[in-house]
Formats: C-alpha cells, sequence, structure tokens
C-alpha cells in the first residue's frame, strides 16, 4: 500500500471515529467490538488482527479532547 494511501486510511479512520464520539458514541465500547469481531469472523487475517487492533487504539489515542 502506497503512503498516501495509508494516509487517506488514517485519515479516514480518525474521522469516522471522531463521528462515533460526536454521537456520544461509547470509543472504548466501540473499539472493544471492533476488535471482537475480527476475531470472530474468518474474513479478516488473523495474523492482521493485533496490528488493526492497535491501530483504532492509537487514532483513538490521538483524537483531540471534546
Amino acid at each position: 500500500m502506497s503512503e498516501d494511501s495509508e494516509k487517506v486510511l488514517r485519515m479516514a479512520l480518525k474521522g469516522v471515529l471522531g463521528a462515533a464520539r460526536d454521537l456520544r458514541l461509547d470509543l472504548d465500547e466501540l473499539t472493544e467490538a471492533a476488535i471482537r469481531l475480527m476475531v470472530r469472523e474468518k474474513r479478516y487475517d488473523s495474523n492482521d488482527v493485533t496490528e488493526a487492533a492497535v491501530a483504532i487504539e492509537m487514532a483513538v489515542d490521538t483524537l483531540p479532547p471534546w
């Protein structure tokens, strides 16, 4: 994946998480639900789930405060 593609995907993830927070969703619960979904579903490569989970958690941590 190109560096530009990764940048766009990071921006998209932060946008979705920011919108979820604006809708008053609990981002910790949302993160845990996403991780459970990736672990449960066979369509997600189990080798990448841990890295994806860390990426979500890091994106949540980098959002500006309310």
